[in-house]
């Protein structure tokens, strides 16, 4: 199930893993491809083959843009290792 491992920055950081396990393990926006994930440490995320590299960007920079966690300036990058 979680067959990729995934590095998510912000501002050139690691996520801190209370921000991913707020998002991930609280969210219910309807994607159910983030079923597929799993918090395993600060900026670490494992994830399924469903599971958009983009798409986990995006969302997790407007949940924290939203609740003013990141400023309008801060950059979330999502990648593969």
């Amino acid at each position: 199930m979680f067959a990729r491992k995934l590095r998510v920055e912000v501002d050139g950081k690691a996520a801190p893993q209370e921000w991913l396990e707020q998002y991930f393990m609280r969210n219910f926006v309807g994607l159910s491809a983030f079923d597929e994930t799993l918090v395993t440490g600060d900026g670490e995320l494992e994830a399924g083959l469903g599971v958009a590299v983009e798409t986990v960007r995006e969302e997790l920079e407007k949940w924290w843009r939203g609740r003013k966690m990141i400023g309008e300036g801060g950059r979330v990058e999502v990648t593969e290792r």
